[in-house]
């Protein structure tokens, strides 16, 4: 990957994340209770500063403020699919498809595996300082 496509990537990001936020902020607010839409905004909040910090990363390597940001930018991209992608599946799946808890179970572990990541990605940015 290069870091092109990582600016692509959290561009992207940026602006599903945009529409997430008017689709809950409209569409979904009367059906959402308060709590899921709270895990809603949580995955927009995460997915918004992360990807806004994947760009930022790449233009610290451009300035040659950091080194080889390429493993923490697919981390933390990894990580805001897993942890935004399954709190917004929690969200809906718990608010439209009460009787499915096979896809919530499934998602459950995978908010701390995606957490984890975005952890992980950002504490290996100072040993990335030159």
């Amino acid at each position: 990957m290069t870091n092109k496509l990582f600016v692509k990537i959290a561009a992207f990001s940026i602006a599903i994340s945009i529409v997430f936020g008017a689709f809950g902020a409209h569409a979904l607010k009367d059906h959402f209770s308060s709590y899921y839409m709270d895990i809603w905004n949580k995955g927009i909040f995460y997915q918004i500063i992360n990807s806004l910090g994947i760009i930022a990363l790449v233009l610290l390597e451009k300035s040659e403020f950091v080194k080889k940001v390429k493993v923490c930018c697919i981390l933390l991209i990894i990580g805001v699919v897993f942890f935004s992608g399954s709190l917004y599946t929690i969200a809906i799946m718990k608010t439209f498809y009460t009787e499915i808890n096979s896809v919530v179970k499934l998602m459950i572990p995978i908010t701390p595996l995606g957490g984890t990541m975005l952890i992980v990605g950002w504490m290996l940015v100072p040993f990335k300082v030159k």
